[in-house]
């Protein structure tokens, strides 16, 4: 269990927690556009364990923070120049997770306890969530204080970053208006759950996650400056050496497969900065409420309200109906574009 925990928790260091130290001086007065930001690096500054790029001139807080022995966490928060904007990577209040087994229940154990077996990590009890469900209850969390009204606009099952072959790894983001004191907001919450079961016993983990919440013209800005933010984390490598000898494994193989995870999250994140006009659009397509389609007759796209009933289909008239099943009068789909 504890080589697990280790393991596990690498990963969760880029995605969990922290708490609020002094702001990371920058110079002032640089712009906060993505396509122009300036960039400064920030290390962490209690462990040395990770550096992470980020926009100068904005209020940085954050840093790695030890739990337990085999429970560091860390948090970067960034907030805009004008006080708008705020990026999230990971966040203090999420802990790893231990589901509650039918052996805790008869003891009478509950979510939402602490339990710490071994005193290795400060674990919550609380049932396996996947990462869209964590997404969206972390979401309505986050935001509410700042928001006078969130109502979700979508939600998705996305691949995950991480792969586990010994548990299940679920994706999920959630996308918001929120109606703030500063006017019309876009909030979003990227999150990764990994779940990994050890005979009855499960432990599961948030082992990525961020967020954002900004003004609904700036909420394309805002992802791909946390995407950019995302792409230059590093873990520093003596620190996660300490990791494993604190786990009592220093094996070479254990290295190797967190130099694998670290590579791939790093081709994820550059490949959806690759792929971010196709972001902006869907976005701004969740905003207005519309669905973006392909004709399967002629090959046409064209934008459709989203309406509530599934399907969209073009009826001869040239009129769009939204049905589960095909409304008949020869009317044909129109395919709705992830």
């Amino acid at each position: 269990m504890r080589q697990t925990t280790l393991l596990i928790s690498l990963l969760l260091l880029g995605a969990s927690s922290g708490v609020s130290r002094g702001p990371f001086a920058l110079p002032p007065g640089a712009s906060w556009t993505a396509s122009g930001i300036a960039w400064g690096q920030f290390e962490d500054p209690a462990e040395h364990a990770f550096a992470i790029q980020v926009p100068r001139g904005w209020k940085i807080v954050g840093g790695a923070y030890r739990f337990g022995p085999l429970d560091p966490r860390a948090m970067v928060d960034m907030r805009s120049t004008d006080g708008k904007t705020d990026l999230r990577f990971g966040d203090a209040n999420v802990p790893p997770f231990a589901t509650l087994t039918s052996t805790m229940r008869n003891l009478g154990w509950r979510e939402g306890r602490e339990y710490s077996p071994n005193g290795v990590a400060k674990e919550v009890v609380a049932n396996y969530r996947t990462g869209w469900v964590f997404a969206d209850l972390y979401g309505q969390a986050r935001f509410a204080h700042a928001c006078q009204s969130l109502k979700l606009r979508a939600m998705n099952q996305v691949p995950p970053i991480h792969q586990n072959p010994q548990g299940r790894v679920t994706a999920g983001e959630v996308l918001y208006a929120c109606d703030s004191a500063a006017g019309p907001m876009a909030a979003y919450v990227f999150a990764e759950t990994q779940l990994t079961m050890m005979q009855s016993v499960g432990v599961w983990m948030v082992t990525w996650l961020y967020s954002f919440i900004t003004p609904i013209d700036q909420a394309p800005e805002a992802m791909k400056t946390i995407l950019h933010s995302l792409a230059t984390f590093e873990i520093d490598q003596q620190w996660e050496a300490q990791q494993l000898r604190l786990n009592g494994k220093a094996g070479s193989d254990a290295y190797g497969q967190f130099q694998t995870n670290m590579a791939q999250e790093h081709a994820r994140f550059t490949k959806q900065q690759a792929q971010f006009q196709s972001q902006v659009d869907g976005f701004t397509r969740a905003f207005r409420g519309v669905d973006l389609t392909v004709d399967s007759v002629d090959g046409t796209q064209r934008e459709v309200w989203a309406g509530t009933g599934g399907t969209h289909w073009m009826t001869p008239q040239g009129d769009v109906v939204n049905s589960p099943t095909n409304p008949g009068g020869g009317a044909h789909v129109l395919q709705t574009v992830p």
